[in-house]
């Protein structure tokens, strides 16, 4: 095997882990039973996997499994027409572009919020990380740090609003009242 290859592989690997459960999700809004949505999935993957070569490393790799599952999605709805519960081709093309909008518009805010968590100075971004960590409290963290519970509640509010705002400006999005405060 030749070292393009292996990398091919290895990529298809990493962003298979980091997208499966939302071409999953993605799937799942317009195959209700699950066992079939797995099968989608299934065929999915195998296709992605047998086409790595066409994937071009630097371009959007959920915008491409996308467009594959849409298209199994829709050989799917073919297949079983005859089901009592199937969505139109239209209906099926129509779900899945929203779906995919959905998943897209939440990979921006999340990609926004890590964005504006890394430009918090380290005692807030340590605050935001205590706080959040499994099992933690507001209680604990002021445990934890020597501070009262109220003195927790408030900068981890001043924080909350400043990540908002960032996020908002960092999607273009005008910043709510609430968040200006």
């Amino acid at each position: 095997m030749s070292n393009q290859q292996m990398e091919a592989q290895e990529l298809f690997r990493r962003e298979w882990v980091r997208w499966q459960p939302a071409i999953y999700a993605y799937i799942r809004t317009v195959v209700f039973h699950r066992s079939d949505a797995e099968d989608v999935l299934q065929d999915v993957a195998e296709i992605l996997w047998r086409k790595i070569d066409e994937f071009q490393e630097g371009t959007r790799f959920d915008q491409w499994a996308y467009r594959v599952a849409r298209n199994v999605m829709l050989n799917y709805q073919r297949k079983n027409a005859r089901r009592r519960l199937a969505f139109s081709e239209h209906m099926t093309q129509q779900l899945g572009d929203e779906a995919a909008d959905a998943v897209a518009e939440a990979h921006a805010e999340l990609e926004a919020l890590e964005l504006c968590i890394g430009k918090l100075p380290e005692p807030q971004r340590e605050l935001i990380q205590r706080r959040y960590a499994p099992g933690a409290t507001n209680r604990s963290v002021a445990a934890a740090t020597g501070r009262s519970e109220s003195a927790i509640s408030r900068a981890l509010s001043r924080i909350h609003r400043g990540l908002m705002r960032c996020i908002c400006l960092a999607l273009g999005d005008s910043v709510p009242p609430e968040a200006v405060q």
